[in-house]
């Protein structure tokens, strides 16, 4: 071994002047001098065999969702489900337009007629006090039960509400007792009430001739039983060939 290897180790060096290799012994270590600069990495070494999997790792936070994907296919129509129960009923709505009158219906059947009526008469000359009422000697007919007299009586009794027409008619002259001029008016009584409308009036300013003397009115019965009188005034006076109709109407 000689100088030109350039040969050193831990005991012994090359000194270059003299061509030869000078061994002494071996000195303290000197201190570690300063790291020098990292050399150029090495090439890659081969891979090395794969390691046991390591523990799971904790779940990571949920990615923002994915945009919707196409909607598929309409399935197949399940079963019909059980009925419901019945909600409630709802308001009632607004009354509908009037519809068209219909053609009108056969006449029915005519019904048995309903004919309340009376006449009475007097054929004897009788007198009538001033105020007082006129009496009927005999009933001619009577139709119905609604309209009733007695024979002999003033008074018409009327059983049941309604509306009715009665007219009275007679013969009047004055009496001797009665001073003229005189003027007899005959009215219908309602149940104690003079009934003005329909009054008949005769004039006399002499005992003759006699005068026909007629009263004719409607009359609303509501309270039942009502009597019906015919009732004369102005006076004392002589009747004869009276007659009272009244039916209901």
């Amino acid at each position: 071994m000689d100088c030109k290897d350039n040969f050193c180790t831990q005991n012994c060096c090359c000194a270059p002047r003299i061509e030869r290799i000078v061994c002494c012994p071996a000195g303290a270590t000197g201190t570690t001098g300063a790291t020098g600069a990292t050399g150029p990495t090495g090439p890659i070494g081969a891979t090395g065999p794969t390691g046991t999997t390591g523990a799971t790792g904790a779940t990571g936070v949920t990615g923002a969702t994915g945009a919707t994907g196409a909607t598929g296919a309409t399935g197949a129509t399940g079963a019909t489900g059980a009925t419901g129960a019945t909600g409630t009923t709802g308001a009632t709505g607004a009354t509908g337009a009037t519809g068209a009158t219909g053609a009108t219906g056969a006449t029915g059947a005519t019904g048995a007629a309903d004919t309340q009526a009376l006449s009475a008469f007097s054929l004897p000359a009788a007198p009538i006090t001033d105020g007082g009422a006129a009496v009927f000697d005999l009933n001619a007919a009577q139709a119905g039960s609604d309209i009733t007299h007695a024979a002999g009586s003033s008074d018409i009794t009327i059983t049941a509400a309604g509306t009715y027409y009665a007219q009275y008619s007679a013969t009047v002259a004055p009496a001797g007792t009665t001073t003229l001029p005189a003027t007899n008016i005959v009215s219908f009584e309602l149940n104690g009430q003079t009934v003005s409308a329909g009054a008949g009036t005769a004039q006399f300013t002499s005992a003759s001739p006699a005068r026909q003397l007629t009263a004719a009115t409607v009359l609303n019965v509501s309270a039942v039983p009502a009597t019906l009188r015919v009732i004369s005034i102005g006076g004392n006076f002589i009747y004869s060939e009276a007659t009272i109709n009244i039916f209901k109407i």
